[in-house]
């Protein structure tokens, strides 16, 4: 993986034990997990919290937490020393930190929301206005973003450089970016669970009555103030994750991207983790490759 420092220079290959850069379909789409060997201060002082990070394709990443560890690996007799480097996407990273000030709003747009709460994104792709925003003092930007989008039925995802808003609807309509055999994954099933953690929601409106989201299946019941019955039918439409697959580096396939299966099936990419390895986990011979949560829509 080519990674660059703050002060642009590279950090060299052979000193990079581990790398994960996971795409996801969350407030702050893209973050990054390094272990970089230690022992020169040069680069130990440039791997501190709050630096920053950029990949080859000039996504930036801001450190928030960095420390040195023993790796798993041995240097002569020793464990060799690691720097265990967490960073968050930059643009985004603000959103990160609890607030000491409330962030209070009304039809407000959704990159105007990230910009209040410390955030740097320029715009939204398919951006949209919020009703009402409440963050208050002591809570953390990213729950409640995570909360309008699903009440707006959709998920922010970070493509070509740029934070874009989809529905979950669209992103099934989409062409598939990889085709993969029906043995490469895990299959996860269970109806069970579903029905106990994907609840169906009812408001009240202005003259009293009771207003209803979806009540197809038997689920456990919330109420939700102040929200019609769009919102609330797109409260309990989500993503159920039905596989995880394995599969060789593909840096194309990120997170909302759709794959299909040999047997027609497709699913939506819920997390996307490109993982670089050096050593360890087949004879000393490092590895490369992709982790993939895959979903169907619920809902």
């Amino acid at each position: 993986m080519i990674l660059f420092l703050v002060d642009g220079s590279q950090i060299r290959g052979d000193l990079i034990v581990t790398a994960t850069l996971r795409s996801d379909l969350a407030p702050i789409p893209m973050s990054l997990e390094l272990d970089v060997r230690a022992g020169e201060e040069s680069i130990e002082r440039l791997l501190a919290q709050d630096e920053l990070l950029s990949t080859a394709a000039g996504d930036k990443f801001r450190i928030v937490k960095s420390c040195k560890a023993q790796s798993k690996d041995v240097q002569g007799e020793n464990l060799m020393a690691v720097m265990r480097v967490t960073a968050l996407l930059d643009a985004c990273h603000g959103i990160a930190f609890v607030r000491s000030r409330a962030i209070v709003k009304e039809r407000a747009s959704l990159a105007a929301i990230y910009r209040a709460g410390g955030a740097t994104v320029r715009g939204i792709d398919a951006d949209f206005p919020v009703p009402r925003f409440c963050c208050l003092v002591g809570e953390t930007p990213t729950f409640h973003i995570a909360r309008v989008l699903q009440e707006e039925g959709g998920v922010v995802r970070w493509k070509d450089g740029k934070l874009a808003f989809a529905r979950l609807q669209d992103l099934f309509k989409q062409a598939p970016v990889a085709k993969l055999p029906h043995s490469a994954a895990d299959d996860v099933e269970s109806g069970f669970l579903e029905r106990h953690e994907v609840p169906w929601f009812f408001s009240a409106d202005a003259s009293a009555s009771f207003v209803f989201g979806n009540r197809d299946k038997p689920r456990t019941v919330l109420f939700a103030p102040f929200k019609d019955e769009q919102r609330l039918r797109n409260m309990t439409r989500c993503l159920i994750r039905r596989k995880v697959v394995k599969i060789p580096l593909n840096m194309v396939v990120g997170a909302g991207e759709l794959v299909e299966f040999a047997d027609g099936t497709k699913l939506a990419v819920m997390t996307a983790a490109h993982v670089w390895e050096s050593t360890g986990g087949n004879g000393g011979v490092g590895q490369n490759y992709t982790r993939l949560w895959l979903g169907e829509l619920e809902g």
